[in-house]
C-alpha cells in the first residue's frame, strides 16, 4: 500500500466506518444546506445572499475535521501504539495533514467572505488555531468550558489586558510573517502531541475517552451515563440522589391507581429516565447557580460593567439558554427507546390506560415538560435582551416551536433506536431555523412579530396534522415494538 493510500484509509476511516451519519442523515443535512442556501438567495439581498453558501462551506468543513480528528483520537489506541510498527507515526502524519488542510480551507472561506489582502495573515493564523483547537477538544472536552469562561472574563479583564494586547498588536505589526511562522510551527507541534505512544498516562486517558463515548451513546437512549459511577462524579451526585430518591418515596406514598395523574407520575420515572423533569431541573439549577457566581465574582473582583458584559455576551448566552431550555423537548421521544423492556411491565400496572388514552396520556407528559421549559426559557430570554438590548433573541423560542411540535407528535410504538443523526437533528434545525429568523430580523425583511405569527401558525398546522394521527395510533408502549 502506497503513502496516499495508507494515510487516506486513517483520515477517512470516520467515513467508510459509517461515522458520519447514516446516508439518510447525510441526505437531510444536504437538504438543509440547500434550503438555507435557496432561502438566502430568495430573501436575503444580494450582498449577503452570495455568503450563504461560504457559510455553509465553512459549517461542512468544520464539521468534517471535527468528525475526522475524533476518528483519529481513537485509532490512537495504547495497545495499538506499542504493537503496530509506524502506526503512531502514521496518525501524527495524516493529522498534520487534515490539519493543514482544513486551516487553508478556514482561510480561503474567510477571505472570500471578507476579501481584505491585509487580513490573510491574520485569517491563516486564526484558522490554524481553530484547526488545532477542535483537535484537541476531541481528547479534553473541558476545553469548551474553559473557553466558553474566558469570552466574559476577556471582556470583564479589558482594562487590566490592554497593555498585553498592545505588545502583542505593535509586534504583529512590526514582524508579521515571523510571528506567523512560529505561530503554525507551534501549532503544528500541538497537533503532534495531542497523539500519545502507548504509555500509562495514555492508557488511563483512553479510558476516560471510551467512557465518555460511551456516556454519549447511553445518554441518546435515555439511560443513565456510565460516567455517573465514574469515581471523580460519583460523590458530586450524592446531593441529587437523595433529592432524587425523596421524590421517589413522595410519589409512591401518595400513590393512588384510580388517579389517572398518580399512576402517570409513577410511570414517567420510568419513561423518561434521565430526562424526567426533576432530573432536568436540577440540572439546570445548578448550571444557572455556577453561572450566577461566576458573574458575581468576575463583577466583584475585576469593577466590570454588568451591562458592557451583557451587550457583548447576549448572543452566545441566549443560544447557550435556549439549548439547555429546549434540547431536553427535542429529544424526549427518543428517551423513550432506553426503558422499552421496562415499558412491558407498566402497562401492567393497575389504572394505567390503554390504546388511544395511553398515547394521548404520554404525549401531554411531554407537552407539559415542554411547555414548562418554554415559558420558563422565553422569560430569561427576554430578561436578557431587556438588560442587552437586544429583543432579537426572542427568534429563539420561536424557532422552537414547529421543531418541538414535530418531534412530540412523533409515534412512539413507531420509534427506531436513537441515532447521532436522530439526537442531532432536531437541535440543528431549530439553530438554522433560529439563525435564519435572526437575520430576517436584523435586517428589516421580515419583522419578528410577523415571523411569530408565521411560525405559530406553521405550529398549529403541524398540531392539527399530525395528532389525530398520534391518537389513533397503535398503543405507545412499549416503544419501538413495531419498526420495521
Amino acid at each position: 500500500m502506497n503513502a496516499t493510500a495508507r494515510y487516506s484509509q486513517v483520515l477517512l476511516a470516520f467515513w467508510r466506518q459509517g461515522q458520519f451519519l447514516s446516508r439518510w442523515g447525510r441526505i437531510v443535512i444536504a437538504a438543509l444546506m440547500l434550503l438555507t442556501c435557496v432561502g438566502g438567495a430568495l430573501w436575503l439581498p444580494s450582498a449577503l445572499a452570495w455568503r450563504v453558501p461560504l457559510g455553509c462551506l465553512v459549517v461542512i468543513v468544520l464539521s468534517t475535521w471535527m468528525a475526522m480528528a475524533m476518528s483519529l483520537q481513537e485509532q490512537n489506541q495504547p495497545t495499538a501504539a506499542r504493537t503496530v510498527p509506524g502506526h503512531v507515526r502514521t496518525l501524527k502524519r495524516a493529522a498534520l495533514a487534515g490539519w493543514a488542510t482544513s486551516t487553508l480551507l478556514f482561510t480561503l472561506l474567510g477571505w472570500a467572505l471578507a476579501p481584505i489582502h491585509q487580513m490573510l495573515p491574520l485569517l491563516l493564523l486564526c484558522s490554524g488555531f481553530l484547526a488545532t483547537f477542535l483537535l484537541w477538544t476531541t481528547r479534553l472536552v473541558w476545553l469548551w468550558l474553559m473557553m466558553m469562561l474566558i469570552s466574559p472574563l476577556s471582556v470583564a479583564f479589558g482594562q487590566h489586558l490592554a497593555p498585553l494586547r498592545q505588545m502583542i498588536a505593535t509586534l504583529w505589526e512590526t514582524q508579521t510573517f515571523g510571528v506567523l511562522a512560529l505561530c503554525l510551527l507551534f501549532q503544528a507541534w500541538l497537533v503532534v502531541r495531542a497523539f500519545a505512544d502507548g504509555g500509562a498516562k495514555h492508557q488511563a486517558r483512553y479510558a476516560t475517552q471510551v467512557l465518555m463515548r460511551r456516556a454519549m451513546q447511553m445518554q441518546m437512549e435515555g439511560k443513565a451515563p456510565a460516567i455517573h459511577s465514574w469515581a471523580p462524579f460519583e460523590w458530586l451526585g450524592r446531593p441529587y440522589v437523595r433529592i432524587l430518591s425523596a421524590w421517589l418515596q413522595h410519589v409512591l406514598a401518595r400513590a393512588d391507581n384510580t388517579r389517572l395523574r398518580s399512576v402517570m407520575a409513577r410511570a414517567e420515572i420510568v419513561l423518561h429516565g434521565q430526562q424526567h423533569w426533576l432530573r432536568v431541573a436540577l440540572a439546570m439549577g445548578t448550571i444557572l447557580a455556577l453561572v450566577l457566581i461566576a458573574f458575581t465574582l468576575v463583577l466583584a473582583t475585576t469593577g466590570a460593567q454588568l451591562g458592557l458584559v451583557l451587550k457583548h455576551g447576549s448572543f452566545g448566552m441566549g443560544i447557550g439558554i435556549a439549548s439547555a431550555g429546549f434540547s431536553t423537548a427535542f429529544t424526549l421521544s427518543n428517551t423513550l427507546w432506553g426503558s422499552r423492556r421496562e415499558q412491558a411491565l407498566l402497562r401492567l400496572l393497575p389504572g394505567m390506560p390503554q390504546g388511544r388514552a395511553l398515547n394521548i396520556a404520554i404525549a401531554r407528559l411531554q407537552w407539559r415538560d415542554f411547555v414548562v421549559a418554554g415559558l420558563l426559557t422565553t422569560a430569561l430570554l427576554f430578561a436578557l435582551g431587556l438588560a442587552a438590548g437586544n429583543q432579537l433573541l426572542l427568534s429563539l423560542p420561536l424557532a422552537a416551536l414547529p421543531v418541538a411540535a414535530f418531534m412530540l407528535t412523533r409515534r412512539p410504538a413507531l420509534l427506531r433506536a436513537p441515532t447521532s443523526m436522530t439526537s442531532m437533528a432536531p437541535s440543528f434545525a431549530f439553530l438554522t431555523l433560529a439563525g435564519i429568523c435572526h437575520t430576517l430580523a436584523a435586517e428589516q425583511i421580515v419583522p419578528l412579530w410577523a415571523q411569530g405569527l408565521a411560525l405559530t401558525g406553521m405550529t398549529a398546522a403541524l398540531l392539527a396534522w399530525r395528532w389525530p394521527r398520534l391518537a389513533a395510533a397503535p398503543s405507545a408502549l412499549p416503544a419501538g415494538r413495531l419498526a420495521a
